[in-house]
């Protein structure tokens, strides 16, 4: 007869997230010994798994004579009803409490996970049991937005599109957020659509109706390492948008209070930490206000009766030329608290029996009878590992709790150059039959050279040790002093920079100088306009102020039907391969690119009728009347009027990043990285007025009255100035470093986008602070904006194509009449908004209008 040979494993399981039993999201976690660790397979785990049929079941690894105070670390699997998860959240802060609290082991300060090591630690008198105490995790992240999302590949991929279709919500709203969601991976396998929800209404109609199978979507996950692993969607909903004094903070700053569901794979999970880690680490990076570090309290599981409370905190920096910001810390906390124990009976293997067991016996390979002197030495310690891994590189032997620890602390192989992961490490079968030594080592003169050859291995290595802690010491010194050399530097030049300020404020200018009044001191900081343009500005404004209240809709103008028709009626080639600026004048169009060339567009002929080596990179394009001017990385202005160089302005020190002419036609505005913007006179051509602010501006745009002027920074604030004096008016908060900008012809909105960001701010002029924002429009990553002249349509030109939002006036919402696949940088509005030109960063125009 066939049998079994049985294993006994002791149990616990816990209700994580909460203090209370029976709430919560649970948990359990199955104790494997050391003496049992060979004999429990990945399918025994696996089969237990399914057998709890909880969400997630852990299998924690324990030593011999515990609580074993010499080791502070744990192994932990984790394990669903399918398959093996390289990290989990709630798993991970219930195995920690358990450790921590109910073994009491508060000598173990790690747990190692398939993902990596996690840092843990008890934390008395905080969350929501201050009795038992909570947890807090240092969570291993390699946080990482998808390019693609639902929509993006509904749009672009027919065989998808019944598979995305079939597994959408059934409700309008929630549906169009899944599609406009950003796909997010907390680590290489985890991977969550990120989908916001605008109301608690909306998270309640979230149910698990429908299911997805991300597997078969191609294109929605970057290919590579990124590719393939867990996806799930997670619905969420800031309640500071709505509930800002009942939630104690807001969506925006460094506090975070929301309610979240995930909904997947035909169930609903009370709790998820690894969902709730992805989802901070997104909008701490999306909101770049978390240097100082950001705190997510995070409420799910309410719909379905068990309430859990997650506790998130984040720390991001900004790494490179770009600022770009990056996830340096982020801990997940919480608390739990065990509900029962027991043991479990699993079967390790087949005991011999009839036929079935003897043809396994015929077919297995045992290795001792191949290779019985093989002996295997960990290349760390010189010792025969317990738990033996090799290297996919180099092929080299080491013990695993070594290794792991090593690449911890280096990243590399050690005594190579080349990265390692903990991936790349393969496990090893051993016997653990101990042999007996062999004969050479039962004699006193065959010990003592034993010993005398690892005195010496060992003293070599010290040598090696010491030399290389010499060299290290060497480019220590060396790194310190150039370090200490550069601060000096920068002292030194802010002082003089600080010295040649104050010089410059006591210097007097002559009556004769252009822009300076009759004998004043120059301004160091914000100029204003010389009076005869002070002038010229406020007679416009009049002018154009009164005539915009009773400006009626010119006739002809297209109507919402004639703006959803738009489609592609001509492209072309330029000769400009890296286009990053467009604008048109008439039926002609300039784009710029960081080539360094300038291609003359005809839209009626669709042909490049001219095209110019400007000589540097552009940044920035403006048309108007004959004139077009150029903005370059290397700082310049450049003014061409029929074809001909007429002005070149060196005035930022630094790249130019923005340009825009006033509503007159007059005066032209420049931003750049050196934190300024400049205003010129473009009929005599020279420099009129200079301004300062404290951070480097990203874009500008004139208000289409002309009396203000509004500029975006790096570090995502809106700042408003007064064309004439310079001075600030009003500052609002994006969020993120500014993209792009654009008025609104009614007069007081104006629309900004955030690199980053997959949404479109709208604010009013008329309000301050947070009750400026008036919508947030999901048009994904916008990097141009166009606004027509009746201020009904906004055009949006991005990554993930080109759409139009429409404000209708009467009833005071918005739609979206049209939303194409075309990837853009620039998009400008036709004739009687009956078309849109839009350039690529690839160098192809294309024309979108209604075919006849």
């Amino acid at each position: 007869m066939a049998g079994s040979e049985s294993l006994k494993l002791d149990f616990v399981t816990l209700d994580v997230f909460t203090d209370k039993r029976f709430l919560g999201n649970p948990v359990a976690v199955v104790f494997i010994p050391a003496a049992l660790r060979g004999r429990v397979t990945q399918e025994t785990k696996q089969r237990i798994a399914r057998e709890f049929n909880l969400s997630e079941t852990v299998f924690l690894h324990t030593l011999d004579g515990e609580p074993n105070t010499a080791v502070t670390t744990r192994e932990m699997d984790i394990f669903t009803t399918e398959e093996e998860l390289p990290f989990a959240g709630h798993p991970t802060i219930g195995t920690a409490h358990l450790v921590l609290h109910h073994l009491g082991w508060r000598h173990v300060d790690t747990l190692q996970t398939k993902a990596g090591p996690i840092r843990v630690e008890a934390i008395q008198g905080q969350g929501q049991s201050k009795g038992d105490g909570s947890v807090r995790a240092a969570i291993p992240h390699a946080v990482h937005v998808h390019q693609q999302t639902l929509g993006g590949v509904f749009a672009n991929n027919s065989a998808a599109a019944d598979a995305i279709k079939h597994g959408l919500s059934s409700d309008a709203d929630i549906r169009a957020a899944e599609l406009a969601a950003p796909v997010v991976s907390i680590v290489r396998g985890m991977t969550f659509l990120l989908v916001r929800l605008p109301s608690l209404e909306h998270l309640a109609r979230a149910a698990p109706v429908n299911r997805m199978d991300f597997g078969r979507i191609p294109g929605l996950l970057d290919r590579g390492e990124w590719h393939g692993g867990f996806v799930a969607r997670y619905y969420y909903v800031l309640l500071g948008e709505e509930e800002a004094a009942a939630a104690g903070g807001g969506g925006r700053g460094d506090f975070f209070k929301m309610r979240t569901r995930m909904v997947e794979l035909g169930f609903e999970d009370p709790a998820t930490g690894s969902a709730a880690c992805t989802l901070a680490s997104y909008l701490a990076v999306s909101s770049g206000g978390a240097e100082k570090g950001a705190h997510f309290a995070i409420t799910q599981g309410v719909e379905m009766g068990r309430p859990s409370e997650i506790a998130v905190d984040v720390v991001a920096a900004r790494e490179g030329e770009s600022g770009e910001a990056k996830i340096r810390e982020l801990y997940l906390g919480g608390t739990a608290v065990a509900v029962m124990n027991g043991s479990i009976s699993a079967a390790s293997r087949q005991k011999v029996g009839d036929g079935a067991w003897k043809s396994h016996q015929q077919t297995r390979i045992d290795p001792r009878a191949t290779a019985p002197d093989i002996k295997m030495l960990c290349a760390l310690s010189g010792e025969v590992p317990e738990e033996p891994v090799v290297s996919r590189k180099t092929g080299t032997v080491f013990e695993k709790r070594l290794i792991l620890k090593y690449i911890e602390e280096n990243g590399k192989e050690p005594g190579t150059d080349e990265e390692l992961d903990p991936e790349d490490l393969l496990h090893v079968k051993t016997s653990r039959v101990v042999r007996p030594r062999p004969p050479n080592f039962t004699s006193l003169p065959s010990l003592l050279k034993a010993f005398q050859d690892e005195w010496d291995a060992l003293v070599l290595e010290t040598y090696n040790t010491r030399e290389q802690l010499a060299r290290t010491r060497e480019e220590l010194a060396t790194a310190l002093y150039q370090h200490d050399a550069a601060v000096r530097v920068i002292a030194r030049l802010t002082k003089e920079r600080d010295e040649a300020r104050d010089a410059l404020s006591k210097v007097t200018v002559a009556p004769a100088s252009v822009g300076a009044a009759n004998g004043d001191a120059m301004a160091v900081d914000n100029e204003s306009l010389p009076d005869n343009l002070v002038e010229h500005v406020h007679e416009l404004q009049q002018q154009l102020t009164k005539g915009r209240k009773k400006r009626p809709v010119p006739q002809g103008w297209a109507n919402s039907d004639e703006v959803a028709g738009l489609q592609q009626v001509a492209y072309t080639d330029l000769t400009v391969s890296q286009a990053s600026s467009l604008d048109t004048e008439s039926e002609y169009a300039a784009i710029g690119g960081l080539d360094g060339k300038l291609d003359i567009y005809s839209i009626q002929a669709n042909t490049v009728e001219r095209s110019l080596d400007v000589g540097e990179p552009v940044t920035a394009t403006a048309w108007t009347g004959s004139k077009v001017i150029l903005a370059t990385s290397k700082g310049s202005v450049k003014v061409f009027d029929s074809g001909s160089e007429t002005a070149s302005f060196q005035v930022h020190a630094g790249a130019v990043t923005g340009l825009s002419v006033h509503p007159g036609g007059r005066l032209l505005a420049s931003v750049g990285v050196d934190k300024s913007f400049v205003f010129y006179d473009l009929e005599t051509l020279q420099h009129v007025s200079r301004g300062y602010t404290d951070a480097a501006l990203t874009a500008c745009a004139f208000h289409p009255d002309g009396m203000l002027f509004g500029a975006g920074t790096q570090t995502g604030d809106i700042k408003i100035f007064k064309t004439d004096t310079g001075e600030q008016a009003e500052s609002f908060s994006l969020g993120s470093a500014v993209q792009t900008l654009v008025f609104s012809e009614n007069g007081f909105w104006f629309a900004a986008a955030g690199k980053g960001q997959s949404t479109t701010a709208i604010f009013d002029l008329r309000k301050s602070g947070a009750a400026a924002l008036v919508k947030e429009l999901q048009t994904g990553d916008a990097q141009g904006l166009a606004w027509d002249y009746t201020g009904q349509y906004l055009a949006t030109a991005g990554a993930t194509g080109v759409t139009v939002q429409m404000y209708l006036k009467s009833a005071k919402a918005w739609s979206e009449p049209l939303r194409t696949s075309t990837p853009a940088t620039a998009v400008r509005w036709g004739a009687e908004a009956k078309s849109l030109v839009v350039v690529s960063k690839e160098g192809v125009v294309s024309v979108l209008g209604v075919k006849e």
